[in-house]
């Protein structure tokens, strides 16, 4: 899991192939009690959970595009969260195991 952090606001994220699948939001400034949110939209609280913390669907996490039309107002998160993901995909591909000719050789 990847972590991205603006100000008082955190996002949990990992990448699954090509896509991001965001984990939770938690924004500290906030003191909505911490819930989880599942994907047909119904709430569940979680006891002794942190104020501001919003968990996903564990069966079926929302994506970055989906995260940022939920919750619009955090649209500096999901922009760094989105940097993030491309840097760690452009670096996936940048390895040198990723770097093979056709020959199955590295190169150099």
């Amino acid at each position: 899991m990847r972590r991205t952090t603006i100000g008082a606001t955190h996002a949990g994220w990992r990448v699954m192939g090509h896509r991001v699948e965001v984990l939770f939001l938690r924004d500290e400034t906030d003191r909505t009690p911490a819930h989880r949110l599942r994907n047909d939209g119904t709430i569940v609280r979680i006891p002794l959970g942190q104020p501001g913390f919003i968990g996903f669907d564990q069966r079926a996490p929302p994506d970055l595009a989906q995260a940022r039309e939920w919750f619009p107002r955090h649209f500096r998160l999901w922009d760094a969260v989105r940097t993030q993901f491309w840097d760690v995909v452009l670096h996936r591909h940048a390895t040198p195991s990723a770097a093979r000719t056709q020959t199955g050789r590295r190169p150099g």
